[in-house]
């Protein structure tokens, strides 16, 4: 028989695969906790309470800043209100005042234009 040049595959030892094995695998390395001093401790919950205070604060300001800003539109709807009734007034002071006005209420009264009488009054 001639020999063959392709390899016999039987002719090979066979390799054991690792098994897997939890128990045996080493285990990954764990991060050791490092351990805090009592002045990092401190600076942590002193922070952890300062950071507390002035959201408290922040919330409070907030609150104040809207009761100030409604209190502040109050008034202005306030001014507004008298600024428009002292424009009434004045207009119906006007009215009143006008000269065919006092000429009428003359004429339905009988009375009569003296200049005598007539005083000049300034504003």
């Amino acid at each position: 028989m001639k020999e063959s040049t392709a390899r016999n595959l039987t002719d090979y030892e066979a390799v054991e695969q690792p098994k897997f094995n939890p128990a045996k695998d080493p285990q990954p390395a764990r991060k050791h906790k490092v351990a805090l001093s009592k002045l990092e401790a401190t600076l942590i919950v002193g922070l952890g309470f300062l950071t507390l205070a002035l959201m408290v604060s922040l919330v409070s300001i907030k609150v104040s800043m809207t009761s100030a800003q409604n209190s502040l539109d109050n008034i202005t709807t306030e001014i507004t209100k008298v600024n428009t009734n002292n424009i009434n007034l004045r207009q119906e002071i006007s009215e009143m005042t006008s000269y065919d006005r006092l000429s009428t209420f003359a004429k339905e009264h009988n009375l009569k234009m003296s200049n005598k009488n007539v005083r000049n009054v300034s504003k």
